[in-house]
């Protein structure tokens, strides 16, 4: 849950100040004192970055956010498809679901049950089944 927590702090933090900075560049462009053609569509691309942010990770994660608290969770069992290569998500039946990095390693075709928030799909916990060697 503290990996949860630091992680939706963080996406808020980023949000924030993306938001600070297109505010300031926003103001820099009304005023006229901008040096480089470019920085006109900067604050566009502030708020392309600051709504696929929002959309992607701060919203569910906020949503979410209640249902960690309370300990509401689903459950999934499946077998792990593949593994990212900072470790910080996995794929069971087709569906990515995200999980502390320093938890532990796992292995790709292990059977495993995760139990994960619905909105952003955070694995609360994860048991470990084994691999299945007969295929």
């Amino acid at each position: 849950m503290n990996y949860f927590i630091a992680n939706i702090s963080c996406h808020a933090l980023v949000c924030i100040l993306l938001i600070v900075l297109m505010v300031i560049i926003t103001n820099r462009t009304f005023k006229r004192k901008t040096k480089h053609v470019l920085t006109y569509f900067m604050p566009v691309v502030l708020l392309i970055l600051i709504g696929f942010d929002i959309t992607h990770y701060l919203a569910p994660r906020m949503l979410d956010l209640n249902n960690v608290l309370s300990n509401i969770t689903y459950t999934q069992t499946g077998r792990i498809e593949e593994i990212s290569q900072f470790n910080n998500y996995f794929v069971v039946n087709g569906e990515k679901y995200f999980i502390n990095p320093m938890r532990g390693e796992f292995e790709i075709g292990a059977l495993v049950r995760v139990k994960y928030t619905p909105q952003s799909n955070y694995a609360m916990s994860l048991y470990y089944y084994g691999l299945d060697t007969d295929d």
